[in-house]
């Protein structure tokens, strides 16, 4: 798949999740998110790495815990994106 249809995949699959995507001009290569019920960002970052095995790209200084981004580009399946709405849904729970 292009990262412009894994980027259309993945945010695809996380409408109904309690994420905002941060970006008035999206980037293929990227999407940042924000969450939306009260979670830090950093703590979704240290969940989905910790307990999924998953690595996303978090934020630092005054961001830290309020965006953490999501790649596209690489060698990524649309199957590694459902592993990580699955572990995304259970995080964000």
């Amino acid at each position: 798949m292009t990262a412009t249809a894994i980027a259309e995949y993945f945010r695809d699959k996380i409408i109904n999740l309690p994420l905002e995507i941060v970006s008035e001009s999206l980037s293929n290569a990227v999407t940042p998110l924000h969450p939306t019920n009260g979670m830090s960002a950093y703590d979704i970052f240290l969940k989905l790495k910790d307990d999924h095995g998953i690595w996303v790209c978090p934020n630092g200084g005054d961001m830290k815990d309020k965006i953490f981004r999501v790649g596209h580009m690489g060698c990524l399946t649309s199957n590694d994106y459902d592993k990580l709405v699955v572990a995304l849904k259970e995080v964000l729970a």
